[in-house]
């Protein structure tokens, strides 16, 4: 799966990247995980606040999940 971060560069953005990032190097997702803090990738996507995350080019979540919400949205039991 490829897992896109939007953010607008502020350490709330940059820690659920870092999250989702480690959550792939130690094998809990099989995922692509980028990051962009480019303010046109959020216009883009109609989306009016941050982070987003995108899975597979859909946005599923606006803001901050919380630990399990993100293992849900992530399909991590």
């Amino acid at each position: 799966m490829d897992i896109k971060v939007l953010g607008s560069g502020c350490p709330t953005c940059k820690n659920l990247y870092e999250k989702i990032k480690k959550l792939s190097e130690e094998g809990k997702i099989n995922a692509k995980v980028e990051y962009s803090s480019d303010i046109n990738d959020l216009i883009n996507e109609g989306i009016m606040g941050s982070p987003a995350i995108l899975i597979d080019g859909k946005v599923v979540k606006i803001g901050n999940p919380s630990d399990q919400e993100l293992n849900k949205l992530l399909g991590i039991n």
